[in-house]
């Protein structure tokens, strides 16, 4: 399952996330559409909820893919294995993409 995740949301100024991560995250699962950045022509998944901390539902599981967006008219996409350092700026950040491995 994707997930969407601002780049502004606590998870990424606080804690940042990686691939193999266990989480757990309150999500929007209805309503969300207006939160998603345009995604770009190459990006083909279904978003099934966004990080939101008066979410309607959690989501729960492993990392197993970190999609970045970058960019406000022009998005682009890029894969990662975490999120940037707090030290690290990146210009234009959109957010992530975040593919879970539910729990078994």
């Amino acid at each position: 399952m994707w997930t969407w995740v601002d780049g502004a949301e606590d998870i990424v100024a606080e804690h940042g996330f990686a691939v193999g991560d266990v989480v757990a995250w309150g999500v929007l699962t209805t309503d969300f559409d207006d939160l998603l950045p345009q995604l770009p022509a190459d990006v083909d998944v279904a978003i099934t909820s966004a990080v939101d901390d008066d979410g309607d539902d959690e989501v729960a599981g492993t990392v197993v893919r970190i999609v970045m967006l970058t960019g406000r008219r022009r998005t682009a996409a890029s894969e990662i294995t975490a999120t940037p350092a707090e030290h690290v700026q990146v210009l234009d950040m959109a957010g992530f993409l975040v593919e879970l491995e539910p729990d078994a």
